[in-house]
C-alpha cells in the first residue's frame, strides 16, 4: 500500500514540476525573449516567446528575433 502511495505522490509532484519549467521558458518582454541570461545563443531569425502583459496569465506573443540596433529584440508574427 505504501509503494502505491509513493508511486502516485512521486507521478504527482513530476508533473508539477513540468508545469513549472515550462513557465520558465516563455519571457517577461521582448527583449529577454532574445538574450542572456536565459537565451544567451539566440540570434536573428530564432524563434522566441514573451507575455504580452505583467503577468503569466497574459498573452502570450510568438515571434522571431530581429536586430534593432544592436539588441535582439522578439517581435511577433
Amino acid at each position: 500500500m505504501q509503494f502505491r502511495l509513493t508511486a502516485a505522490l512521486s507521478v504527482v509532484a513530476v508533473l508539477f514540476a513540468g508545469q513549472a519549467f515550462g513557465a520558465v521558458l516563455i519571457a517577461t518582454d521582448p527583449v529577454s525573449a532574445c538574450n542572456p541570461p536565459n537565451n544567451g545563443d539566440h540570434h536573428g531569425g530564432s524563434s522566441c516567446k514573451y507575455y504580452s502583459g505583467p503577468s503569466d496569465t497574459s498573452h502570450v506573443v510568438s515571434g522571431i528575433c530581429i536586430d534593432q540596433s544592436g539588441t535582439l529584440t522578439c517581435v511577433g508574427e
